[in-house]
Parts: structure tokens; sequence; C-alpha cells
């Protein structure tokens, strides 16, 4: 929980020193593992309900996919989520830690287990 709001603080610092991050999309990714006897679809569905409460709760232009492989392990998978800037993620971030995002606590904790996670910053070629 205290890597959630130092990697916040971080993260808002950092787009507050240089408004050429706002223009630039940020894309979070978790690659995860399924417990036993669990599957993408219980995991979906509950993507969408993160999805939901961050759409609603932050910025509607938050999106996140559910990835998983054609060839190689098939019980592991990935989420990504793209935000639309930096400044979005960081709020994301720290509204995740608060006691209004509660429900959201351990809805993945039953279905998966996420084992690394990264933050992407993309610039769109001309």
């Amino acid at each position: 929980m205290k890597k959630l709001v130092s990697s916040a603080i971080f993260a808002t610092a950092i787009a507050l020193v240089s408004n050429n991050l706002f223009a630039d999309s940020v894309v979070a990714s978790y690659t995860c593992k399924l417990k036993d006897d669990k599957t993408t679809e219980e995991v979906l569905a509950k993507n969408n309900v993160w999805l939901n409460w961050v759409r609603t709760n932050i910025n509607k232009d938050i999106t996140s996919e559910l990835g998983t492989a054609i060839v190689g392990k098939q019980d592991m998978f990935i989420f990504v989520d793209t935000y639309p800037d930096l400044n979005t993620w960081a709020a994301t971030q720290t509204a995740l830690d608060t006691d209004a995002a509660i429900e959201l606590k351990d809805l993945f904790d039953e279905v998966s287990d996420c084992t690394e996670n990264k933050l992407w910053k993309f610039k769109a070629s001309k």
C-alpha cells in the first residue's frame, strides 16, 4: 500500500515538473497468472467492475484490456490499462488507495496473482 502512495506521489511530482507529460498516453501493464480452477472470464468480469469504478470516479477515457496467450503458457495473462496522461494515472492510484475504493481492494485476489507491472509512456508516430 505504501508503494502505491509513493508511486502516486512520484508520478504527480513528475507530471507537475513537465507539461510535455500531459500530452502523452500512459499505459500500465500487469503480468498475472490464473489461480487454479479460475478462468479468464472470471478475471474479465472483475476487471469490468474495476474499469467501471475508475471511469465513474476518475476519468471516462481510461481503458483496460486483458490479453491472453495464443501460444505459450495458457495460465498467464496481462492487463493493459491506458490513461490519457500521467496525471490521470496518478489520480487513479491515489483514489484506489482510499476508503472510497474499498470495494476494489481485494477484487482480483481470488482469481489471479500478478507478479510484475510496468508503467509505459507512449508517443504517437507522425
